[in-house]
């Protein structure tokens, strides 16, 4: 890499990704879905200035990164999940044990663990706003 591409781009204050950040419907159902189901623990829950909530949500192993759950108690119908978003990955060690403790949690399961040419597995699931959740496991068991 150039020293001009490594000065100019955001690259050079060595970024990470933090939070992924999207709407819910109800917040203390989504709260308790990716708490109980998923098994992040609720770091802060705040009213913003606009009137909405923001609640952060980590793994505690996670050093500071996690999901932000956001909600507008003056919305009445579900969030717009639109064509910008795709979906929030989770890397796990055992893909099927995973699923198998979704499934037991009545989480809906749209793809089942599958293998790829790459080495990769992955399943595909919904959390009760229907944003889609992939887990993935690197490497096949």
């Amino acid at each position: 890499m150039s020293q001009a591409t490594e000065t100019t781009s955001l690259s050079a204050f060595r970024p990470r990704v933090l939070y992924t950040a999207y709407h819910v419907q109800d917040l203390d159902k989504a709260v308790a879905f990716y708490t109980d189901v998923l098994g992040l623990q609720q770091r802060m829950r705040f009213e913003l200035p606009s009137g909405e909530w923001e609640c952060v949500l980590e793994y505690p192993e996670s050093k500071g990164s996690g999901v932000i759950l956001m909600w507008n108690p003056k919305s009445t119908g579900k969030p717009d999940l639109g064509d910008g978003y795709s979906r929030l990955v989770f890397k796990v060690s055992d893909l099927d044990a995973a699923v198998e403790l979704l499934r037991s949690r009545d989480a809906r399961i749209t793809t089942p663990p599958t293998d790829t040419p790459m080495g990769l597995r992955y399943a595909l699931f919904q959390d009760p706003d229907g944003y889609t959740i992939e887990l993935m496991q690197l490497g096949k068991s």
